[in-house]
């Protein structure tokens, strides 16, 4: 069973996305709206600007990429370990709202794992195994079709595993 599945069968098409120009209050936006239907979602598409309407993969930003940007310039901002408990949280809202308004170059992962639609689930595995991330884009001729969670390609491998026992 594992050789019939391909990243096309797995692949979310609704995928969270925003446009280069994006800030990364945007991203983090994008990123809960996703979150309401997609609970398993973990990253934004980051899309070029293009005359045509395909528009090219310029790059992810993933939770991880999020939680380092709230680590470096809200949890390390000295107010907020000076600040009073009763200021504690407007210096915090503060400190979110300088951090969350700069360019998604510093948070900007450009090298993305790409999946081809007819890649195999082994190929998907293999590829999510090297990369170490929970998920990949699935491209095909430099237009993004969707994105593939870790937790979809656990849902097949476990399916056929039980199967099995």
């Amino acid at each position: 069973m594992l050789f019939r599945k391909r990243a096309w069968d797995m692949m979310r098409e609704d995928y969270a996305w925003v446009d280069e120009s994006a800030s990364l209050a945007e991203v983090v936006r994008a990123l809960r709206a996703s979150q309401q239907t997609n609970p398993e979602n973990n990253v934004v598409l980051v899309l070029a600007k293009s005359g045509g309407e395909t528009r090219k993969l310029k790059g992810a930003v993933s939770v991880w990429k999020v939680l380092q940007a709230v680590d470096e310039c809200v949890l390390r901002d000295p107010d907020l370990k000076v600040a009073q408990e009763s200021d504690f949280d407007k210096t915090f809202a503060r400190a979110c709202a300088v951090c969350t308004h700069t360019s998604l170059d510093r948070h900007l992962e450009p090298d993305v794992p790409v999946l081809k639609p007819s890649d195999p689930l082994p190929v998907v595995l293999e590829l999510f195994l090297r990369k170490k991330r929970g998920w990949a884009v699935v491209e095909e001729n430099g237009k993004v079709l969707g994105v593939v969670l870790v937790a979809d390609v656990y849902r097949e491998v476990a399916q056929d595993m039980v199967g099995a026992f």
